[in-house]
């Protein structure tokens, strides 16, 4: 629980000056408010400043400039200040990826919040999914339609499964039914933010759900998907990239500093790089246009081309720099070229 004077700032670090009812209407009003100002980013742990999940510090840090955090620790805010607010939330453990992934023993790389309104029964709250929803989801089974974005809820096993909407990087997510406590994310905290093989290691990723678009940086690509948009933009220097922290995430660049944001775009600059290369090779090794079909680098350095036609989805996930934010990408059979974790 926080004082009234940090959630007073946290609220008006979300652009709210009154504290909303606990009923379904106020979580509406500060699920919105805080998915629309806290931009999912792994930029602590590009910068190697991860630190175990505190929510004082986590607070701390979306108070100054701009920040916010990937799955574990964007949620744990919410879920703090939903409590603070009166609200009765619950963490779920959660795996963004294949909808196997949690029968396929794949670990935990999501933190879920389930929050109980007096009004509308279960929902979800999700502000650590950059794709997701601006507004909760009814914990209901059944097709969802958020904004211009179409989800679907199911039950599956002990949990429930999430489908991505058509413009998402990421099949879906699990989330179990048990309520869990925030030391059983920590290892599995420590795992994504320091492993080689977590994805928020390999590549820098920004990202924000807008009203009709889903606008990611990754490495030094901007992408911009929705009904009717797909855009892709290298950034050309640091000045644009810092541009785009800006203007785009309200990250500032000043509050970041020199030194940070050089290492930064060193960083996206290198992952970006790293990715070239392996498509320029297939591009001479074979006809097919743009190198690694339907790859997360093609499409960060080539233009947009028609999709594939639809194919069964795979249950590996694919990992490494320019990959989902949810650490687990749609692969090249998915039914529409895939983009973002």
């Amino acid at each position: 629980m926080l004082d009234d004077i940090t959630c007073d700032r946290l609220l008006q670090r979300i652009g709210l000056t009154d504290r909303p009812a606990t009923d379904a209407s106020g979580l509406r009003v500060v699920h919105r408010a805080f998915v629309s100002h806290v931009p999912y980013e792994d930029l602590a742990v590009q910068l190697g400043e991860s630190e175990p999940l505190d929510p004082l510090a986590l607070i701390k840090r979306v108070l100054r400039g701009g920040r916010g955090g990937y799955c574990f620790e964007a949620n744990t805010v919410l879920q703090t200040l939903l409590e603070t607010l009166g609200f009765a939330v619950e963490r779920r453990q959660g795996i963004v990826g294949a909808r196997d992934a949690h029968t396929a023993g794949v670990p935990t790389n999501h933190l879920a919040l389930v929050v109980h309104t007096p009004d509308a029964g279960p929902v979800i709250a999700e502000s650590g999914w950059g794709e997701g929803p601006l507004d909760p989801l009814p914990l209901i089974e059944g097709p969802v339609r958020a904004g211009v974005f179409n989800f679907r809820i199911e039950r599956q096993s002990d949990g429930w499964w999430v489908t991505q909407h058509e413009f998402g990087s990421s099949a879906g997510f699990w989330f179990a039914d048990a309520a869990a406590t925030l030391a059983d994310f920590q290892p599995h905290h420590e795992r994504l933010a320091t492993s080689p093989d977590s994805s928020f290691v390999q590549t820098l990723v920004v990202q924000q759900p807008f009203e009709d678009r889903i606008v990611t940086v990754r490495a030094r690509t901007v992408f911009t998907d929705g009904p009717g948009r797909r855009h892709r933009r290298v950034l050309e220097n640091p000045q644009a990239f810092a541009a785009v922290l800006r203007d785009t995430f309200g990250i500032d660049p000043e509050a970041l500093g020199p030194e940070r944001l050089h290492r930064l775009w060193a960083k996206a600059a290198d992952q970006h790089e790293a990715h070239r290369a392996p498509t320029r090779h297939a591009d001479r090794e074979s006809p097919r246009v743009g190198g690694h079909a339907g790859s997360a680098t093609a499409r960060s350095v080539t233009p947009p081309r028609q999709p594939k036609p639809p194919g069964p989805p795979s249950a590996t996930p694919r990992r490494g720099p320019e990959a989902s934010p949810g650490e687990h990408r749609r692969t090249s059979s998915h039914r529409r070229p895939p983009r973002s974790a």
